[in-house]
């Protein structure tokens, strides 16, 4: 999956909800596609099907086209992340409670490809989760997986991206001396040499999550909190 980073989120908000068709309808679907997952969970958590679930999460997108609701939002509004989510259980609301009068096949035709298999990987729900517990740890793992996005990009583009495929898997891990032996041999080289690389790698990671959630917040002093909270949620 393709990510951009040219842009703050809360510009990709606006740029989606102004009146410049031709700039509006890609951030729209940059949205979708970033937030697709942690949205479709928060769906999927209210006991919904599936298919129910992706249309659901289809029509919530096509409704922030059709009634321009990104240009209601603006930058002090407050955490991006708790924008989206008070947005979703708005829409879901009032989505159940109109189910049945719902029309489909509008004029906005889909943003996604719910079968693409890149976009259903993560989508099971965790036994006894909230939705709103679902979101979050989706919206934690999303943030992740944008950074390890660029960061394979940025090594691809110094040449290094054969090497940053081995070590990814690495980057969570400590691991101990025969990790990083067996990695030397692997790689063509020494114990220090792979540490070295792989204390580097987990440097820039760290900062690339920070970027990405400081792109998220209306104020640079809620960035640590922020981080906080998302490392609350990954540990559950």
């Amino acid at each position: 999956m393709a990510f951009h980073f040219h842009t703050t989120c809360w510009t990709m908000v606006l740029d989606a909800g102004g009146d410049d068709s031709d700039v509006r309808r890609p951030a729209l679907e940059e949205l979708c596609r970033r937030y697709w997952r942690p949205l479709h969970a928060y769906v999927r958590g209210h006991g919904l099907g599936e298919e129910d679930a992706e249309d659901v999460t289809q029509s919530f997108f096509a409704l922030l086209l059709e009634r321009n609701l990104p240009g209601r939002a603006h930058p002090g509004g407050g955490r991006f992340r708790c924008f989206l989510l008070t947005s979703i259980r708005n829409f879901l609301q009032s989505y159940l409670g109109r189910r049945q009068s719902l029309k489909r096949g509008g004029a906005v035709g889909p943003l996604l490809d719910v079968e693409d298999p890149e976009l259903n990987l993560a989508n099971r729900l965790t036994t006894g989760e909230t939705p709103e517990t679902a979101y979050e740890r989706k919206w934690a793992h999303t943030l992740i997986e944008i950074a390890l996005e660029q960061l394979g990009a940025e090594q691809a583009a110094l040449g290094q991206a054969d090497r940053f495929e081995v070590l990814r898997e690495h980057l969570f891990d400590p691991g101990g001396r025969s990790a990083h032996a067996a990695l030397a041999a692997r790689m063509n080289l020494n114990e220090g040499g792979v540490r070295t690389a792989l204390s580097r790698l987990r440097a820039r990671f760290r900062d690339l999550i920070r970027a990405e959630v400081a792109r998220l917040v209306d104020d640079p002093s809620e960035v640590d909190d922020e981080l906080a909270h998302l490392l609350r949620v990954l540990r559950g």
